[in-house]
């Protein structure tokens, strides 16, 4: 939309352009027939004021526009001569010279602005290389600072959810033990009960200190993305009922099989929708589209909500690892998701929408080989 409108507008530029040197022609040549050649001095005047439209024909447009509007002056020119001067020989050999400085000054002036043209485009070609150097400089310098944080944060990671780990086995057998000895209507059974849940919810944390810290290989095989992502919607579907999210799928009919890991794929969608069910707490509306994108040789996957959105320093943090905005979360889901994402070729982003308020998580995979897809 904005190249049109650039378009349009340009268009209506040069058209402005080329009415400004046809009214300077035509002002001049009326001047010219108008007045008597009595007062010569104003002729004078006349034939240099014919040097501002050919200029300036030459000058926005280049030597042909220069020569072109220099070739329209002189055939007016020569009528006036022939007309009003043929009996000034002097005078009319005066003219017919400025006629060929018409044309001379036409090529000239044409040729210097074609040059410049040229060497500012070539400057801002070169501009245009610096710039998008400079962004896949800092894009680089983003990844490899990532990265070595990522690399010291996931040694740490699985070093503190080895040594949890095994006391927390350890535990977690002492009450399967001594659970026999404290029956249902026993009055210390809530604790025994308490511990088990927290001994499970300490184990799924550490679980996914370990998936963060050493996430296996994707094992890829050829997947329908809208098929996995149908069966995810369908794993999520008791808790946006509970919620009362209403969830919208805009999922691409024609969107080719990629080559991927299923399961992390599928790990990657839970997340992100979770993610998404989390951000609106009060219901709201949840939207999931698919598109192919040939021309970038990827499939993009969006999953919008109408949550309360993110700051640009929450936006920039969103991928860290254990950093969440909430009171329980371990701040992984979308870290891990990141992750794998990138160990299959793709990139995941967060953007705020405007439309919504809320937020939109873009997932771009790379289409690579590909199968025609089929409905399972």
């Amino acid at each position: 939309m904005t190249s049109r409108r650039r378009r349009t507008e340009k268009a209506g530029t040069d058209r402005l352009k080329v009415a400004l040197i046809a009214v300077l022609i035509f002002v001049v040549s009326a001047l010219h027939f108008g007045t008597s050649t009595d007062l010569r001095y104003l002729h004078e005047i006349y034939q240099r004021v014919y040097y501002i439209p050919i200029l300036l024909a030459a000058f926005w447009y280049g030597p042909f526009a220069g020569l072109l509007a220099a070739f329209l002056v002189s055939a007016i020119y020569v009528l006036h001569i022939r007309w009003d001067w043929h009996h000034v020989p002097v005078y009319t050999f005066n003219q017919y010279a400025e006629i060929v400085l018409y044309h001379g000054i036409a090529l000239i002036i044409g040729l210097l602005s074609f040059r410049e043209r040229r060497q500012r485009e070539k400057l801002e070609a070169t501009s245009r290389e610096l710039s998008d150097a400079y962004a896949r400089l800092q894009t680089t310098f983003e990844q490899l600072r990532r990265a070595d944080r990522l690399a010291a944060l996931g040694e740490l990671s699985a070093g503190v959810a080895h040594e949890i780990r095994n006391p927390l086995s350890s535990v977690k057998g002492s009450v399967e033990i001594l659970e026999p000895e404290f029956p249902a209507d026993h009055p210390k059974r809530e604790f025994i009960e308490i511990i088990k849940e927290e001994t499970e919810r300490l184990n799924k944390i550490v679980s996914e200190f370990l998936k963060f810290a050493r996430p296996p290989e994707p094992s890829v095989e050829p997947a329908s993305i809208n098929a996995i992502l149908e069966a995810t919607l369908t794993l999520i579907q008791n808790e946006t009922e509970k919620a009362g999210i209403q969830v919208r799928a805009d999922l691409d009919p024609d969107l080719p099989r990629l080559t991927v890991d299923p399961n992390q794929i599928r790990q990657v969608f839970l997340n992100v929708l979770f993610n998404a069910i989390q951000a609106m707490p009060a219901g709201g509306r949840l939207e999931v589209c698919t598109r192919s994108r040939p021309s970038a040789g990827s499939v993009r996957v969006e999953v919008t909500d109408t949550g309360c959105g993110a700051d640009p320093s929450t936006l920039e943090r969103m991928f860290d690892p254990f950093f969440s905005t909430k009171a329980e979360g371990t701040g992984l889901g979308l870290s891990i998701s990141h992750q794998l994402v990138e160990k299959h070729g793709g990139r995941i982003s967060a953007h705020r929408n405007d439309e919504t308020g809320g937020l939109t998580l873009r997932i771009d995979l790379p289409i690579g080989r590909t199968t025609p897809d089929a409905t399972p």
